[in-house]
């Protein structure tokens, strides 16, 4: 061994004897903790006793002397210092993910997509094309939004509940790679046999005319809504959904107003009572993200299917 290396392995144990008196596991209590913002969701997540997630922390105050999570109406709010250790932490996370799952085995057998149900109507025809041209065979399984409930993109990568996320919302971090995959243009609807709109919609149209609204918290979506009102003035909302697919069906049967993506109104034009209507202005495009681990690119398989779904990018990325 040379001199540079014994040197550095000597620090290495040093540093380690300080640790002695402190059990390692409680730093994995923290992590989920701070990602899941619920002690009770975290003795979940970890198999154990809420009370056993409560004597973690209490060891962690003392050790940290900073209370780390303060309790604010229903949820856990991070101090300036359990920020700062969750930083330090993710990084190490990540890269010590990547050497364990480097160890797993090469073969697909099975893909596990996360995405709401609305993105998975557009983005699981497009995986299992990218399958059948990577010439993969494997199991594809879809979670929707809605099975974690309110876990974050952060949690779902972190703990690997998921192989691809599709999002309008983005995520960095040291082991992942976020990428835009589509950009969604947003289009007016009416009902077809609307009695007072025909084919175009104006400001005066809009001042009459009752409105849908999609509940959606995303800064993309939020944006959006911001230059319609911006454009038209306020609204009136007459029917608000976190489901695209009950605006549609609320849509065809009454008189108001909804926008949507283009390509989901394109999909069902023949199918419901709809009419596409011209504006006189173009609203922001929504992007939808995809985002995967870096230690996916080991995999040759899912390198392959990596490869194939940038590709499908590409040619999202034209507008429609």
């Amino acid at each position: 061994m040379q001199q540079g290396e014994f040197m550095k392995d000597y620090n290495n144990l040093e540093n380690l004897k300080k640790f002695k008196d402190f059990d390692l596991n409680l730093l994995k209590v923290f992590e989920i903790m701070y990602i899941s913002g619920n002690g009770t969701r975290a003795s979940e997540i970890l198999g154990v006793t809420p009370s056993a997630v409560t004597q973690s922390l209490h060891k962690l105050r003392n050790y940290f002397g900073d209370p780390l999570f303060m309790r604010k109406k229903n949820e856990m709010v991070s101090t300036s210092l359990a920020k700062s250790i969750h930083e330090n932490l993710n990084q190490s996370l990540g890269l010590l993910l990547e050497h364990i799952n480097m160890s797993e085995a090469s073969s697909l057998k099975q893909i596990t997509i996360y995405c709401s149900p609305l993105c998975a109507l557009r983005v699981l025809p497009q995986v299992v094309h990218a399958l059948e041209l990577a010439q993969l065979t494997c199991d594809i399984n879809h979670i929707g939004s809605d099975v974690y409930g309110n876990s974050s993109n952060e949690e779902i990568l972190t703990f690997r509940k998921a192989d691809l996320v599709f999002e309008t919302t983005p995520y960095y971090s040291f082991s992942t790679i976020t990428e835009v995959f589509h950009l969604d243009e947003a289009v007016a609807i009416c009902r077809k046999d609307h009695p007072r709109i025909k084919s175009g919609l104006d400001i005066s149209d809009m001042k009459r005319e009752s409105s849908t609204l999609l509940l959606n918290n995303t800064d993309s979506v939020k944006n959006m809504q911001s230059k319609i009102e911006g454009f038209f003035g306020e609204r009136k909302f007459a029917y608000s959904s976190s489901s695209m697919s009950t605006i549609l069906s609320m849509t065809e049967c009454t008189d108001y107003i909804s926008f949507v993506p283009k390509w989901f109104a394109l999909k069902f034009l023949d199918s419901f009572n709809i009419k596409i209507l011209t504006c006189d202005f173009q609203l922001p495009e929504v992007p939808t993200y995809m985002i995967y681990h870096k230690n996916m690119m080991r995999n040759p398989d899912l390198l392959k299917l990596i490869k194939i779904l940038q590709n499908e990018s590409k040619n999202n990325l034209v507008k429609i």
